[in-house]
């Protein structure tokens, strides 16, 4: 559900808004939306930054990396935030601060840990064309494993 709602904005803010908005191919209310919206967790949710990455705008601990990634780790921890903060060598507050946001955004994190998980060799040939597969030595270090 959404609702309508009106904003005065300074000339220059609105151009500014207007002119992303062209520039990233989204309407004027997706891009004021989907800022305000970003504003919001800000506010709400310490250690959180938004950034982007291929076009698209992920919600990240400050400085480092998505959550969705730090998620992905957790889970191979059973979300222990002292396990997965030893992993960072972070302290355990800024794990359990991206823990607070998956917590309160599951499906958002959940679907970008998915569609990473889906990356398979070709598609990431067709990202990153000058990539080769590297292929395993046997345990006795004789080549690749057959």
């Amino acid at each position: 559900m959404s609702q309508t709602v009106s904003l005065r904005l300074p000339d220059s803010t609105a151009e500014w808004l207007r002119s992303v908005a062209r520039r990233t191919g989204h309407s004027v209310n997706e891009l004021g939306a989907r800022l305000l919206e970003e504003s919001r967790r800000l506010s709400e949710f310490a250690e959180i930054e938004f950034r982007s990455f291929n076009g698209e705008r992920h919600a990240c601990i400050k400085g480092n990396l998505p959550i969705w990634q730090l998620i992905e780790v957790a889970k191979n921890y059973g979300m222990d935030a002292p396990k997965t903060a030893e992993h960072f060598g972070w302290p355990v507050w800024r794990v359990q601060a991206g823990f607070h946001y998956y917590e309160a955004f599951p499906d958002e994190i959940d679907r970008a840990v998915a569609e990473n998980q889906s990356l398979g060799y070709e598609r990431l040939k067709r990202l990153f064309p000058q990539m080769s597969l590297i292929e395993p030595l046997t345990p006795g270090g004789v080549g690749p494993t057959q």
